[in-house]
């Protein structure tokens, strides 16, 4: 059994990454949770989670203390400070994301720990570039600060692995949805979903007409371990279900569910990335001709789970 370090272990990622492991992968991995959190916010309770360790992983001797107490296989790093329409401050991006991450690759060296999954951005990483799908070997432009702080990440990552014989699996994400979201400053569905449950009017950034990739996060946690069962490494993955939609119609789908949903437009912020789509012909290599769930499916499987936990 391999034991998986897993970095903000009670986030909205995290929760279902653990989720799926006590489903699906009980008797493959044991859980070690970092997190700012002593519990999960809902009180949930996982099997697989045999420690959860309460603090920064920017404080170094805490986080060798971890390691030190733990045989660790696998890094999931599932942690950011920030969000890609935060108040894009550059330094406090490098201080609080970047120049811990590099203490964690050091510490992973330390103790012999050379596999990590570097959950990346497939939105703010391409900036507004390039019109078709991105692929992963063309030019980047991030234009927000946690753009570039992911970026260069990215790129400590292939140098680590390169010099030192780190493997890492970095995957671009698109715009995950689903159970376990609790954040209402960002994830279009699920905050559009509890605004509209809350008959609160629904704030929209820019004419709705902005379109990305949306995917199911199930859909992601189970293509996630399908490469790291693989033994896929050092290489930079995009992970998108193909489904690219506006933000028009995300807020169309949960109107034909909640009629009496509203919302207003206001002027677009100049971080926010207006279009992207990803290509995902290296992922499909890996994974085959894997079935996402379709939008609006997911959609109605997250306004359910949001009806339900309140």
């Amino acid at each position: 059994m391999k034991t998986i370090l897993l970095l903000g272990g009670y986030g909205f990622l995290g929760t279902n990454i653990i989720k799926m492991i006590d489903d699906s992968f009980a008797q493959s991995y044991r859980v070690v949770v970092l997190d700012r959190m002593p519990s999960h916010p809902s009180g949930l309770r996982f099997d697989c989670v045999k420690k959860v360790y309460v603090g920064d992983f920017s404080d170094e001797s805490f986080l060798k203390n971890v390691f030190e107490e733990n045989d660790i296989d696998l890094v999931i790093h599932s942690l950011s400070s920030t969000i890609p329409l935060g108040t894009n401050n550059a330094r406090f991006d490098i201080e609080t994301n970047l120049v811990p991450t590099i203490k964690l690759l050091d510490c992973m060296l330390e103790h012999h720990v050379f596999d990590i999954v570097f959950i990346s951005s497939g939105g703010a990483i391409y900036g507004n570039s390039y019109e078709g799908a991105h692929r992963e070997d063309e030019n980047t432009f991030p234009i927000s600060s946690y753009g570039v702080v992911k970026l260069t990440i990215e790129k400590y990552l292939m140098h680590y692995a390169t010099y030192y014989g780190l493997r890492p699996l970095v995957l671009r994400l698109s715009n995950p949805y689903g159970p376990y979201h609790y954040s209402m400053k960002q994830g279009l569905v699920n905050v559009a979903l509890a605004t509209a449950l809350g008959n609160e009017q629904f704030v929209v950034w820019g004419d709705g007409t902005a379109e990305k990739d949306y995917i199911y996060v199930r859909d992601f946690v189970s293509v996630m371990f399908q490469l790291v069962d693989c033994g896929v490494h050092s290489k930079v993955i995009n992970v998108g279900s193909g489904q690219v939609a506006s933000v028009n119609q995300i807020l169309g789908e949960i109107k034909q569910m909640i009629p009496s949903f509203s919302w207003e437009y206001k002027e677009a912020s100049k971080l926010d990335v207006s279009r992207f789509e990803l290509d995902t012909t290296l992922l499909r290599s890996y994974i085959g001709a894997y079935a996402f769930v379709k939008l609006d499916e997911g959609i109605r499987m997250t306004y359910e789970w949001e009806k339900q936990r309140r």
